[in-house]
């Protein structure tokens, strides 16, 4: 492709005409037509149609290269703009994404001014010994500042009491019951294998696996689990406060 000023000095020398005759022509400066077979600058629109009727050449075909830069450039800007929404889309998701689940596990709230706090409870059955972290239950009601706390039991491998946790030894079904559980409702979930509790909560990965049907005595069972983590997951609601618990048990 020629450019421009390759191509006003290829059609002056096949007319045999000097610059000067070509600035008198098009009412320019000797200098002004030496400076664009130079590449030193470009025509003015005005002069650029007075060489394009001169040499009885079209326009575009005079500065078919600076089109064609041109359209490459803007071509490029709208791939720009295209990956720049896409990554930013992308990221837009991502941070929903990790909202939610930090939302999902650090719930502080149900309805106005029900502020909560909640420990996850982490019991992990090694040798048939069992493992448990401090267990915590204390939920901010109001903006006075009162305290409510709702009680629960859980049963699991091993004979183990813990204020109030009870770990009851079973084979292949994993219990848990909860006190005053007429208007509970749960679910549990699966977590990904490389989990390790101590990391952030960014190592979540949670897919729902079942409802829990939770009997008139507040119990619930899961059966034959056939991976290693389990997420509990209780919602509980009353007349002045509204709760959920999460918790985590390692069946492996």
């Amino acid at each position: 492709m020629m450019g421009f000023k390759d191509k006003i000095k290829e059609l002056r020398e096949e007319k045999g005409l000097s610059q000067q005759a070509v600035a008198d022509s098009i009412y320019v400066s000797r200098s002004a037509v030496a400076k664009w077979e130079n590449g030193l600058g470009l025509p003015s629109k005005e002069s650029l149609r007075l060489l394009s009727e001169f040499y009885n050449v079209d326009e575009n075909d005079l500065l078919e290269e600076q089109i064609y830069e041109i359209e490459l450039v803007s071509k490029n800007i709208k791939i720009n703009r295209m990956k720049l929404s896409i990554f930013f889309s992308f990221g837009v998701i991502g941070v929903l994404v990790l909202t939610m689940v930090i939302l999902g596990f650090t719930n502080n709230g149900v309805g106005n001014n029900h502020l909560l706090y909640n420990s996850i409870p982490v019991v992990t059955i090694n040798n048939e010994e069992i493992i448990y972290s401090e267990i915590s239950s204390e939920y901010k009601i109001n903006s006075n500042g009162d305290f409510r706390r709702y009680d629960y039991a859980m049963e699991l491998p091993g004979i183990v009491e813990y204020e109030n946790m009870n770990l009851i030894g079973m084979s292949d079904t994993y219990q848990i019951s909860v006190e005053n559980t007429s208007n509970v409702i749960g679910e549990y979930y699966y977590l990904n294998d490389d989990y390790s509790f101590a990391e952030a909560t960014s190592g979540w990965l949670l897919v729902l696996l079942h409802n829990l049907d939770i009997d008139d005595n507040g119990t619930f069972s899961i059966e034959n689990p056939s991976f290693s983590y389990v997420v509990i997951v209780l919602y509980a609601e009353f007349s002045d406060l509204s709760v959920n618990y999460y918790f985590m048990i390692d069946l492996r």
